[in-house]
């Protein structure tokens, strides 16, 4: 058993890193640049970072505290790279230049962490996005082809760190809903709509825009399981509208999701199914990109079957929840907590 264990360690070690994490750019950002002399750099880099940590916390309350100005003080110790970017203009423009960062995210989650800072790590829940927009009179389902309206949301759940997709309004889409079903807040056929997508999280929001102003008024509503949050807001434009909304939805959910550092311990879990190398260290790897979780070790590994030991910080129940989010495993129904199976 002993030297079983130990060769299973052996090949993990030799493997490839495995990415568990949905969102793979959660510690990079794009902003614009003034210049590439060192004051503009440094202030490009100040937007970068404040950019990540919104998405690491989840609000922007969070960003005003003494702690995450602290972490902002000095943002160039967490960078790992950057480069800058000639972005295209309009016509008649001069050329615009943005400044591309990746942040090194073991450093920065641990200063976070330190800081007593709320932590939104790489696993998410998956979002599914029905938007109804009303422009002045002209009235739309957005898709993932449609514009205006798809790029703006793809940007908006790139910059609030959220898994997001549009639905793809084909044919199975058009005679499961329409316009008004979305308009009017029919929830059970927003639901029997979005299984298709088998999403995690559903989100409406409706969108008018009032041809006096110009101005948009807007009302949201999320769905996260049994779990459910409404409410409106107003905008000058359709993607200050759209990001503001994304914006509200991913701090309702960093609510539910984001891990606050605290009592730090050991925890057992049971995972079954797993059959083979691969399997050890797809869970092992998964297991270590859950943000309470510190460090992995194995206690027994025999008959398909392997027990984890987990260094946390952060309370257990952090953990169980997050493990939900994931698809890769599924509890077991038994009297006995903390056991899970494999997902193929």
């Amino acid at each position: 058993m002993f030297v079983r264990i130990l060769f299973l360690f052996a090949l993990l070690a030799a493997a490839s890193p495995l990415q568990a994490g949905r969102v793979q750019t959660l510690f990079q950002a794009e902003v614009d640049a003034a210049g590439r002399d060192t004051a503009s750099r440094d202030a490009a880099l100040s937007l970068a970072l404040e950019e990540v940590l919104l998405r690491l916390t989840g609000s922007t309350d969070n960003l005003a505290t003494p702690e995450a100005r602290g972490l902002m003080k000095n943002p160039g110790r967490f960078v790992e790279q950057f480069r800058f970017r000639k972005t295209s203009a309009d016509a008649g423009q001069p050329e615009q230049l943005s400044l591309w960062v990746q942040f090194d995210g073991v450093a920065l989650a641990r200063e976070v962490r330190a800081a007593g800072l709320p932590y939104w790590g790489r696993e998410r829940p998956d979002l599914l996005l029905w938007l109804a927009i009303d422009d002045s009179g002209q009235r739309y389902l957005i898709s993932e082809t449609l514009e205006p309206g798809a790029t703006a949301a793809r940007a908006a759940g790139r910059h609030h760190g959220l898994p997001l997709t549009l639905p793809l309004m084909d044919l199975e889409d058009q005679r499961a809903i329409q316009f008004t079903d979305v308009w009017g807040g029919f929830m059970g056929t927003v639901a029997a709509a979005s299984r298709r997508y088998r999403p995690q999280v559903v989100l409406t929001g409706r969108l008018e825009r009032r041809s006096a102003s110009g101005d948009w008024r807007t009302a949201w509503q999320l769905t996260d399981g049994n779990n459910s949050q409404s409410w409106k807001g107003h905008a000058t434009s359709l993607d200050d509208a759209v990001d503001r909304g994304l914006g509200d939805a991913a701090q309702w959910l960093a609510v539910r999701y984001a891990v606050v550092s605290g009592d730090s311990g050991m925890h057992s879990l049971v995972v079954e199914e797993v059959s083979s190398l691969e399997d050890y260290a797809r869970v092992s790897a998964y297991l270590a990109s859950l943000s309470p979780v510190d460090k992995v070790n194995v206690m027994r590994a025999e008959d398909r079957e392997v027990e984890f030991s987990l260094k946390l910080s952060a309370d257990a129940s952090s953990l169980r929840q997050l493990i939900t989010l994931g698809r890769v495993l599924q509890p077991v129904e038994t009297d006995v907590p903390w056991r899970y199976r494999l997902n193929p």
